[in-house]
C-alpha cells in the first residue's frame, strides 16, 4: 500500500484535487486517512473526506490508493463501527466497474494494492453483516457493497441506487413501497 507519506499523493486526483492542484477548502487525502487511523471512529471527518474520493458515479486516483488504508482501519474498529468504511470501499468497487477495475493510468503498485485490499474487504464486510445490526438503509447499502465485492457491480449499483428505481420515471411516484 502506498505510504502516506508518498509524494505521489499530490498527483492523485480526487474530486476537489484535478490535475494535483486543491481547491482551497478540499482534503489532502494522506492527511485525512491519517487522522482517521488515530480516530477511526471519527465518523463526521471520514463523511466529509469519502465524497471526494467516490461520488456521483466515480471513483478518482486518490480512491484507489486510499481503499487499502480504509480496510486497514476497518479492521481495528468492532463490526458495528465499521460500515461506513466498508460501504465507501464498496462503493469504490460500484464505481470502477467490474471488479478490480482500475483506470489504465494508475500506478501499478497501486492497482495492486487496490486488488489485494478487496478481499480482506469482503471479508469484514461478511462478518458485520452477520454480527452487527443494521437500519434498513445501512442493510441496502452494506448488500451494495458485498454484491460489488463479489463482482457483480449491476446488481451493486441497483441496491445501491434503489430508492431511484423505487420511483415512476415519468410521475415520480412510488412504484415500489418500501416499509419504514
Amino acid at each position: 500500500m502506498i505510504s502516506l507519506d508518498d509524494p505521489r499523493w499530490r498527483a492523485l486526483d480526487h474530486r476537489g484535487w484535478p490535475d494535483g492542484q486543491g481547491a482551497q477548502d478540499a482534503p489532502f487525502v494522506p492527511d485525512e486517512l491519517r487522522y482517521l487511523a488515530a480516530h477511526p471512529t471519527s465518523g463526521g471527518r471520514f463523511n466529509d473526506l469519502w465524497p471526494y474520493l467516490c461520488s456521483e458515479g466515480t471513483a478518482w486516483p486518490a480512491a484507489y490508493a486510499s481503499v487499502p488504508h480504509l480496510v486497514t482501519i476497518a479492521r481495528g474498529l468492532p463490526a458495528a463501527q465499521r460500515d461506513d468504511y466498508l460501504y465507501v470501499i464498496g462503493l469504490v468497487a460500484i464505481c470502477s466497474g467490474g471488479l478490480g477495475e482500475v483506470p489504465d493510468d494508475l500506478p501499478d503498485d497501486i492497482a495492486d494494492a487496490y486488488r489485494n485490499a478487496l478481499p480482506e474487504a469482503l471479508t469484514l464486510l461478511a462478518e458485520t453483516l452477520a454480527t452487527a445490526e443494521h437500519d434498513q438503509i445501512m442493510t441496502r447499502y452494506l448488500l451494495a457493497a458485498m454484491a460489488a465485492l463479489k463482482g457483480h457491480p449491476e446488481y451493486a449499483e441497483i441496491l445501491n441506487d434503489l430508492d431511484v428505481y423505487a420511483e415512476c420515471q415519468s410521475c415520480g411516484k412510488p412504484m415500489l413501497e418500501l416499509p419504514e
